[in-house]
């Protein structure tokens, strides 16, 4: 879920697979207002769809107007039939209509969050549907260049969820094995003129026993 100020309105994208005949298109778009003096909220339902559509959404956000989105497209479709994924990008107000959207980014493979800083764009890359280990998808420039990180010394991770920036530049990344499992929360930081030089992993920290640990890791912005 996401809250749009211009609009006043949340928007929100359910649903994860098709069930079969009979049971309808289980992915959609929701736009909601809450009405605080009454207590209570008007949804509508703004699209529906298939699982192998780009309305099998994850982190959305909202930019200058636009919304920005991820797509997990991956459901059944015939074999010469593409999947339709990537990073998105359109007007609120032409959500339902595929030909004024934006495909800002090509995945390859379906994504599930995206967070947006200040013009900075994180996507964590997850491990159940991609060979990478913890990947990110990154652009310092709201999707003008972008960069693709493999993390491979934390192992088969993925981020499930990115914090924005806290005050001294890190992204806290909380961090799955495969995709269900709890693991770590990573910090991640974009530095500036190291263009495609990897660089090691810093000194992090440990939480204390029982709890999952943390640790830093700084990349080349390019």
């Amino acid at each position: 879920m996401a809250y749009n100020p211009a609009e006043n309105a949340f928007y929100a994208c359910t649903g994860d697979l098709d069930r079969g005949e009979g049971h309808g298109k289980e992915c959609h778009w929701l736009r909601g207002i809450y009405d605080a003096a009454a207590d209570s909220w008007d949804w509508q339902v703004l699209v529906s769809s298939d699982a192998n559509s780009r309305y099998k959404s994850g982190g959305i956000n909202f930019v200058d107007g636009q919304v920005y989105w991820v797509a997990d497209a991956n459901g059944p479709k015939n074999p010469s039939e593409p999947y339709d994924r990537g990073i998105f990008r359109c007007n609120p107000a032409d959500l339902a209509d595929k030909a004024k959207h934006t495909r800002i980014f090509d995945a390859k493979y379906g994504l599930a969050a995206m967070t947006i800083d200040d013009g900075v764009i994180v996507a964590p890359e997850y491990g159940g549907a991609n060979p990478c280990d913890t990947g990110f998808i990154f652009s310092p420039d709201l999707g003008k260049t972008w960069a693709v990180y493999d993390l491979k010394e934390f192992g088969d991770r993925s981020g499930v969820r990115v914090n924005p920036r806290n005050s001294d530049g890190w992204f806290r990344v909380c961090l799955r094995e495969k995709w269900m499992n709890r693991a770590e929360v990573l910090f991640i930081k974009p530095l500036s003129g190291a263009p495609g030089r990897p660089l090691p992993a810093v000194p992090g920290f440990h939480a204390s026993p029982g709890r999952r640990s943390a640790r830093r890791r700084e990349i080349p912005a390019r």
